[in-house]
């Protein structure tokens, strides 16, 4: 509808601040995203935005609506949500976006798995980290996100998510080919290291476990890309820590080692609640869940 469609757009701008903001952020034209909120004006009789000086503000009228208009798409969500499932059919454009590692191990085997199992369902991808997925998935510009999470970290609970425990993947030492034998991470307390940016969850964590090995890490580079982290540490410039799930093409120049304690990530699948019933939504997750659970049954052990 396109109604329901314009109050996405008013939320949008809400959020983002600017017109061009949110033409920028959905791929409209700035006068087409001008164009829904005036049309959007027109439809419930007030004014929503004011002119303040070279931006615009909302209203009384149009704070009242940013209030009340998520629990309104939430419902319009729930709602087809619950029509559609007393259907047998299903379809439709599913949103999935994820962290580099999911999205190169992931992703490309689940749109091939969905082509057999649901093939009235298509699946848009997106690259982006955690904290960035949860963003676009209360602004609805995706419908799953897939997150990771650490021994030792927790979510606070949210009302409007529903979490899906995908599964496990274990985290490797990540060493130079042909290095010498590494035993006891304290052997690499002199050693470079490349590390997520600061801030994110794999971050945190490798920084913990070099603590408990008695030292601080010498953090000689920073990217989340694990292409170039691999890229480094096959150079000899630094150690790192990678998930089981990079795909062995990634690795080339790079040893892989267990850590002695057994570490591992969980990885989980989120969802609004309002659109978590969607047949379209669960097929993804179960395929998602599925993937991860043939990948680790094919992987080696290292």
């Amino acid at each position: 509808m396109s109604e329901i469609r314009r109050l996405q757009t008013f939320l949008d701008f809400v959020r983002l601040g600017t017109i061009a903001a949110v033409a920028d952020a959905t791929q409209y034209s700035t006068s087409a995203v001008s164009q829904q909120l005036e049309r959007l004006a027109r439809d419930v009789g007030v004014e929503l935005l004011r002119p303040h000086g070279r931006t615009l503000r909302l209203t009384s009228a149009g704070e009242a609506l940013a209030e009340r208009a998520p629990a309104l798409l939430g419902a319009w969500e729930q709602l087809h949500s619950d029509v559609t499932a007393v259907t047998d059919e299903v379809r439709g454009l599913v949103s999935v976006a994820a962290f580099q590692s999911a999205c190169l191990a992931l992703l490309p085997p689940l749109l091939s798995s969905l082509r057999e199992t649901a093939p009235g369902v298509r699946v848009r991808c997106v690259q982006a980290e955690p904290d960035r997925a949860i963003t676009a998935l209360r602004s609805r510009e995706i419908d799953v996100a897939v997150i990771e999470r650490f021994a030792g970290q927790s979510s606070a609970p949210h009302a409007d998510l529903v979490e899906t425990l995908l599964g496990e993947d274990e985290m490797l030492l990540a060493l130079p080919a042909g290095a010498d034998p590494v035993r006891e991470l304290s052997q690499l307390a002199a050693t470079p290291w490349v590390f997520e940016e600061r801030g994110g969850p794999e971050r945190v964590w490798a920084e913990a476990m070099c603590h408990a090995a008695g030292f601080v890490p010498q953090v000689a580079h920073e990217t989340s890309d694990v292409v170039m982290r691999c890229s480094l540490v096959a150079a000899g410039e630094a150690a790192t820590f990678v998930p089981a799930l990079t795909p062995e093409a990634l690795r080339l120049g790079v040893e892989c080692v267990t850590l002695s304690d057994g570490q591992s990530r969980e990885l989980f699948a989120v969802t609004r609640q309002s659109s978590n019933a969607d047949l379209a939504v669960q097929a993804v997750v179960r395929e998602l869940r599925d993937t991860l659970g043939r990948l680790q049954h094919e992987r080696p052990v290292t």
